[in-house]
């Protein structure tokens, strides 16, 4: 098929309330249905088997009589003829007795008498087999019993065929059978009940995170959930108290960022006003007064421009990884144009940059977004070191990973600070980061540069020893399934 053809997919929009009443009545009627069948199914072998052992034991007797009354040779033994006649008006059944020859001697219903029955079964009887068999369609037993000439002997002179109707079992079946069906519906009608009302508690329990998030959605819900008796559903309302309680500090944090990066962009541009209006304002400027001003200006521009850099290049990793330029890069060249560049503000402040490389590493990476994350937090340590201070960076790799470490002897950062520093509105100290000329953004564009490079970064600080970030990337990109389909 060509490329531009797209797959078509069909999605079905499930239920979670139909799927719980559809699982609890199953549950709670299946079994029972399945206990009434076999129950029914038990019930029958047992009275067919009851039965069948009752009416053999009556042939057996008869069979003795028939043998020593000779019966067999003159079928006109009264007392015999009205043992066969019980036994067929007590089973409502029939009884024929057939002799060696295969003729049918005595039939109770009179019907086949003089007539010869040739089958499997009458003859198994002659060679002293006792068989029976249940036919369910026609609701009847039917047993042979061989005729022996003596107990002893093994010799079989005719058999006795027993035909016995199972409608008294029936009957009771089909009552049960009706009685199961009624306990069945009224125990189906309270298991939907119940169904109804575990399903409907459930899912309006749902409805309300669902709600919130609808009221969230509109602008005006803020209120969390209460606790739920449900152990599950009290974990949901607890992971959308904390998401609610973490938009509120997220919005929080976005108010004081937009405050915090609207003074910073208005500060340089009131100090240029300033510096510009006091050249105009005097007449005959001294070169150097002029030359000093001048350079104030340039220093407010380069803080402008800082700050609007570091903005873009916030947004630039909120961007997918598709964005990302790959190229091999020997990150020891890397890093060292990094602190090179770096040195001056070192010097200024009297800090120390040492590096070293345990494992040299040629790695697959952006070099600018990765150029620029660790350059935000050699920067950092710098900036809040000490004089006599140091920086020490250290380049190194594991299996499939290399390792940059930064560590400094500066002031560290508070142990309750730790958890948000990489937050992209977060300010640990506002006063003196801004007395410094940070933004508050370099933590959080360097983290987006990791991240976005499939890679790890972890910071261990303490108050007043320093502070060590490790960050670990994969040497060879990997590119994701995702990004494979939107290129």
């Amino acid at each position: 098929m060509e490329a531009g053809i797209g797959k078509f997919r069909f999605k079905i929009n499930r239920s979670i309330r139909t799927e719980l009443l559809v699982i609890i009545c199953l549950v709670g009627i299946v079994p029972q249905l399945i206990i009434g069948l076999v129950f029914l199914r038990n019930y029958e072998r047992q009275s067919v088997e009851s039965r069948i052992r009752l009416v053999r034991n009556q042939c057996l007797i008869i069979s003795d009589h028939l043998y020593t009354s000779g019966y067999l040779d003159a079928a006109d033994n009264e007392i015999i003829d009205s043992e066969l006649a019980q036994l067929s008006n007590l089973y409502d059944g029939r009884v024929m007795i057939i002799n060696s020859d295969l003729k049918i001697i005595k039939d109770t219903y009179s019907l086949s008498e003089g007539k010869y029955m040739i089958s499997a079964e009458v003859i198994k009887g002659l060679s002293g087999e006792s068989a029976s068999t249940y036919d369910g369609n026609y609701h009847y037993i039917e047993i042979i019993t061989p005729i022996s000439s003596g107990r002893d002997t093994g010799e079989y002179v005719g058999v006795m065929l027993t035909s016995v109707s199972t409608s008294e079992t029936d009957s009771i079946i089909n009552r049960l059978r009706r009685l199961f069906t009624v306990a069945v519906a009224a125990a189906s009608a309270v298991v939907i009940g119940i169904a109804v009302f575990v399903a409907t508690k459930t899912v309006g329990q749902l409805r309300k995170v669902s709600t919130a998030i609808d009221n969230i959605n509109e602008g005006f819900g803020e209120e969390e959930i209460e606790d739920n008796p449900y152990k599950e559903m009290a974990q949901i309302n607890e992971a959308f108290n904390q998401l609610l309680q973490r938009m509120k500090n997220l919005d929080s944090s976005r108010g004081e960022f937009v405050a915090n990066v609207s003074h910073e962009l208005k500060t340089p541009i009131t100090s240029i006003k300033i510096l510009a209006e006091s050249l105009t304002a005097q007449s005959d400027v001294p070169n150097e007064i002029y030359r000093e001003f001048m350079d104030d200006i340039i220093t407010e521009v380069d803080r402008e421009d800082k700050i609007i850099n570091d903005l873009l290049s916030l947004v630039k990793m909120d961007r997918a990884g598709s964005n990302l330029v790959i190229e091999k890069c020997d990150m020891e060249v890397m890093i060292e144009g990094i602190i090179k560049r770096l040195s001056p503000i070192a010097q200024k402040a009297k800090v120390d940059i040492i590096f070293e490389t345990i494992r040299p590493v040629v790695a697959e990476v952006d070099i600018t977004k990765l150029s620029l994350a660790l350059t935000n937090i050699i920067e950092n340590g710098i900036k809040y070191n000490h004089e006599g201070g140091m920086v020490k960076v250290t380049l190194d790799s594991e299996p499939m990973m290399f390792v940059v470490i930064v560590e400094d002897t500066g002031m560290g950062i508070p142990e309750e600070d730790l958890p948000h520093i990489f937050e992209r509105f977060y300010r640990v100290d506002k006063s003196h980061s801004r007395d410094i000329g940070g933004t508050g953004l370099g933590l959080s564009i360097a983290r987006g540069a990791v991240i976005m490079h499939k890679g790890a970064i972890k910071v261990d600080s303490r108050m007043g020893e320093g502070t060590r970030f490790d960050i670990k990337i994969p040497i060879s990109y990997i590119v994701t399934p995702q990004e494979e389909h939107d290129e």
